[in-house]
């Protein structure tokens, strides 16, 4: 419950920094052909349901058509292994020593007032692998471009910061929607090889035991996806940032596999989920920056007399 209150508070941080975001910086910044403004205030919370409308559009055109297939047809093939490949990944986690810890059981205690917050944090390699799909994580990452942002005047940073919070809610909502419609145990709580699916459980069951109800999908991996996707976009500059966040979205995906929390299955309606609402956010902020017209022009020209020749010209 702490955590869930910490992390309220760092999204509620975020939010009210957000608010001047209007006033943060003036004039589009152009980078890598893209034209970006501030953020409007509450841009990312105003998205949601648009951004959700968008997702479900887009997921019908005939485009979709092949992704659409692929992530079905991967998701019924993994949740046909589900036991298997967690079994295997338990395994590989025993041999090479790393934790089948599901919680971070590192403590740091804050007092405010007359309350004291937790913060918890990972005291090894599983768990530290496992932290890569926390909401704090990625919110924390949002937070530091939302600072850079303000500090530097810096439009394409604070779009960034908006983007990320923006696809990291709207790809959750329909994450929750889903978890609350499937039901599918998390292999730690699972009574039966694979897990037991309850659709459409009851909802009072639901929230007493949690783990038993909201493996599909998997929330960890469509944030990270989403956070993965805005980054690498907005600063495609920089190369290394899809490989290396590739990486560490594998390694998320392992240990959760590792230490019990998902099944296989649970990742590729979470990596489209991600990717598509990355997607949205970022094309919603940015533009294509148009071409400055060359101060040269050259083209045929009439003579005098009858003649042709090439007119020349340059603007100052």
């Amino acid at each position: 419950m702490r955590r869930k209150i910490i992390r309220t508070l760092g999204v509620a941080a975020l939010l009210l920094a957000h608010a001047s975001l209007g006033e943060a910086a003036q004039g589009p910044q152009v980078r890598d052909g893209h034209a970006y403004e501030p953020p409007g205030r509450f841009d990312f919370v105003k998205n949601i349901l648009p951004d959700n409308r968008d997702f479900f559009r887009m997921s019908f055109r005939r485009q979709a058509l092949g992704p659409v297939a692929l992530v079905t047809f991967s998701t019924a093939l993994l949740i046909w292994k589900d036991q298997e490949l967690v079994d295997e990944a338990v395994r590989f986690g025993d041999r090479q020593r790393i934790s089948h810890d599901h919680d971070q059981t590192g403590r740091h205690g804050v007092k405010i007032g007359s309350q004291k917050l937790e913060f918890a944090y990972p005291e090894n390699w599983g768990q530290a692998m496992y932290f890569l799909g926390d909401g704090w994580l990625h919110f924390g990452i949002a937070g530091g471009f939302l600072g850079t942002g303000l500090a530097r005047d810096d439009p394409r940073a604070l779009q960034t910061a908006s983007q990320m919070v923006e696809s990291i809610l709207a790809s959750g909502l329909v994450v929750q929607v889903l978890k609350h419609i499937t039901g599918h145990e998390s292999p730690f709580t699972a009574e039966i090889r694979g897990g037991r699916w309850r659709f459409f459980p009851n909802q009072v069951d639901y929230h007493k035991n949690v783990a038993k109800y909201d493996a599909f999908p998997s929330g960890h991996l469509a944030a990270a996806t989403a956070s993965v996707g805005v980054i690498g976009s907005t600063y495609s500059e920089y190369r290394l940032i899809k490989p290396v966040g590739y990486t560490l979205l594998g390694l998320v995906s392992y240990q959760m596999m590792n230490n019990g929390v998902h099944w296989a299955g649970d990742y590729p309606l979470a990596l489209a989920l991600g990717y598509g609402f990355a997607k949205i956010a970022v094309n919603k902020g940015r533009k294509k920056a148009e071409e400055p017209p060359s101060p040269i022009s050259l083209g045929p020209t009439i003579l005098p007399g009858g003649g042709a020749g090439l007119d020349l010209r340059y603007r100052f």
